[in-house]
C-alpha cells in the first residue's frame, strides 16, 4: 500500500510502499477514504521540539480520517464490512484501572494514532474496534474527517 512515513529524525517525510498490517481478533482493517492534516502532523514534518521529544520514527503519521471497513477480526461485534467509520485518536487500552472505571481519557496505556501507532496517511489502517464510530451516511467525507478536531474545539468552548 502507499503511505506517508516519517522515517528519519529530521525535517521531511517520504511517500513509500508499506505492508498492510495484519488484524488481531478485535481489530478492524479500514480502507482510508480521506485523511486531514493536523497541527500534530506539521510538527512531525517540521521536526519541531515537541516532535523531537515525543515522536519515534519510523511511523506512518495522521489521525483524522474517514474510511470503510474491509476486514474484521473474529471477535469484532460492533462494526461490519462496508461500514463507514472514523476513530478516536487516543487509542485507549480498555483494560487498565482508568479504562475499567470509565476514564478512558486518562488511560495508563494510551497510544496516539499517528504518533505511537501507525496512522491514517496510508491506503489501509488497522485499529481496535473499540475506538471506532460509524459515520452518519448524510455527512460528507470532508466533514466527517474533521469530527475529532471539531469535537476538541467544542469541548474546549464548553469547558470555559
Amino acid at each position: 500500500m502507499k503511505a506517508v512515513i516519517k522515517r528519519k529524525s529530521a525535517k521531511g517525510m517520504e511517500f513509500v510502499d508499506a505492508p498492510v498490517q495484519k488484524i488481531g481478533l478485535r481489530d478492524v482493517l479500514i480502507k482510508v477514504s480521506i485523511a486531514s492534516i493536523c497541527g500534530t502532523d506539521v510538527h512531525i514534518y517540521d521536526w519541531s521540539r515537541w516532535a523531537q521529544n515525543r515522536f519515534k520514527p519510523p511511523r506512518i503519521i495522521g489521525h483524522e480520517f474517514v474510511g470503510t471497513v474491509t476486514r474484521i477480526g473474529e471477535e469484532v461485534t460492533h462494526v461490519q464490512i462496508g461500514d463507514r467509520v472514523s476513530a478516536e485518536s487516543h487509542l485507549y487500552c480498555g483494560n487498565c484501572y482508568q479504562c475499567q472505571n470509565g476514564y478512558i481519557e486518562v488511560c495508563q496505556n494510551y497510544k496516539l494514532l499517528g504518533v505511537d501507532h501507525d496512522g491514517t496517511f496510508a491506503e489501509f489502517l488497522v485499529l481496535p474496534e473499540h475506538v471506532l464510530w460509524k459515520n452518519d451516511p448524510d455527512i460528507p467525507d470532508e466533514w466527517a474527517t474533521i469530527q475529532e478536531p471539531f469535537g476538541n474545539a467544542v469541548d474546549t468552548v464548553l469547558s470555559e
